[in-house]
């Protein structure tokens, strides 16, 4: 297997809460420019594992490279968290500030356009001037999709994708990641209780139970990303150039 093409690789991670074994997995490798789904019910460890590859938890033993190497850690042990991995996680934090200034104040110059892209028509042309804390839970999280794919980065995982989501929202989020992925080489992965929101989307399924990998199965996308790795390495340094503007 080509080496090249990995961006995580865990070796018998294992991380315990409470006493308790969360996950324990003995060999996960995540390839560049994939979309994968995690998959499981409650309590399976599918966030706990995201929070893993995000860098917002240290595992209690065993090896999580990314780019062949661990997470750096600060004088107190803490990982620093790569600038280049995004985490959306399923609650969001409200505040009282508008949703313009929200994306201005993250995006700059580019609010603009991603104003005209994404609330410039239907109900959501409304919550472009509204304050982020009158907003409901699927509002918000439509937000911080939003937000996650604007900022370009090289992973972006999702916790418990599509929840709180109408189908209207879900069904263009996914339009978009498509094309993130496609255009820029992003690595995706995203959990969900449910198959059936990820198997249309992702590349791989990875089925846990009890913190365990039960099963690897390939979802409905067939393309094999990686091979168009140069390609999307150009694209990514082309959209942040036009980024940089």
């Amino acid at each position: 297997m080509n080496r090249k093409t990995l961006i995580f690789e865990v070796q018998d991670l294992k991380k315990v809460y409470n006493q308790r074994n969360i996950l324990q997995i003995g060999r996960l490798q995540i390839h560049r420019g994939t979309i994968y789904g995690i998959v499981g019910p409650v309590g399976s460890g599918k966030s706990s594992l995201l929070k893993q590859l995000s860098g917002l938890e240290k595992p209690t033993e065993g090896k999580l490279l990314y780019d062949d190497n661990q997470f750096k850690t600060s004088i107190l042990g803490k990982i620093k968290s790569p600038d280049d991995i995004k985490f959306v996680s399923i609650l969001g934090d409200k505040n009282n500030e508008s949703v313009s200034r929200f994306f201005k104040s993250r995006h700059s110059k580019r609010s603009e356009e991603i104003r005209k892209q994404y609330f410039n028509n239907g109900f959501k042309r409304y919550m472009w001037d509204q304050s982020i804390d009158t907003l409901s839970q699927g509002e918000l999280r439509w937000i911080k999709l939003v937000d996650a794919v604007e900022s370009d980065p090289r992973v972006l995982i999702i916790e418990n994708y599509g929840a709180m989501l109408d189908d209207e929202l879900e069904k263009d989020i996914s339009r978009r990641l498509r094309r993130m992925n496609r255009n820029l080489g992003t690595t995706i992965i995203m959990s969900a209780t449910n198959p059936v929101r990820l198997q249309k989307l992702v590349s791989v399924m990875i089925f846990l139970d009890n913190g365990h990998i039960a099963k690897i199965r390939s979802g409905n996308q067939s393309r094999n990303s990686p091979r168009n790795q140069g390609r999307s390495q150009n694209n990514r340094k082309q959209q942040h150039r036009r980024n940089q503007k």
